[in-house]
């Protein structure tokens, strides 16, 4: 009997699949299992696990996927860590380098890239630094499905027997319309 794959490995290894075939370059940076080295060894973290780079900008993104409607960037134990914030700020700031989060919610199977720029403004907005403005409702700890769809692209695929295959092409083009120019975060 084999193993269930972990739903998240899945949609990261779908995104990558999708890459390769749209002819961009992908380098996945992997994680290491702690439980692997001994105690002694100090492991650093990730600043983002993916980059994309299709001969003109470089995409540095985290993905993230979560069986709900939401996606958690504060609390106790959030998907979106603030070292991975920081990270994707500050990559954000050289020229031809477009940040941000892929947000894969899985109940409803819609994928949704969240610029590094949307998410600060978004958190501003949590925490009442900046107004609400806002269609849909916004949640402190968690980035609704709702407030993706509203300021996010969205990431469009066809399942492919088991797998999805993201148009990869389509959502660079777009993203690189919207944040072509250097960022101030």
């Amino acid at each position: 009997m084999s193993k269930k794959q972990n739903p998240g490995k899945v949609f990261e290894k779908n995104i990558e699949d999708s890459v390769e075939e749209s002819g961009n370059w992908l380098f996945r940076v992997r994680d290491v299992n702690p439980m692997a080295l001994k105690s002694r060894f100090n492991i650093p973290k990730n600043p983002y696990d993916t980059l994309i780079f299709d001969g003109r900008y470089l995409f540095t993104l985290e993905l993230k996927s979560n069986q709900g409607k939401t996606i958690s960037h504060r609390g106790s134990n959030p998907q979106i860590k603030p070292h991975q914030v920081e990270a994707l700020i500050k990559a954000s700031k050289h020229e031809n380098i477009i940040s941000g989060f892929i947000l894969n919610f899985r109940s409803v199977d819609k994928t949704f890239f969240l610029s590094i720029e949307e998410f600060v403004k978004y958190d501003k907005v949590t925490k009442g630094e900046l107004e609400d403005t806002y269609k849909n409702k916004v949640n402190e700890k968690s980035i609704p499905l709702a407030i993706c769809e509203e300021v996010g692209i969205e990431i469009l695929s066809v399942k492919k027997r088991v797998h999805n295959r993201y148009f990869i092409n389509d959502f660079l083009d777009q993203a690189i319309r919207r944040y072509n120019t250097r960022r101030t975060l």
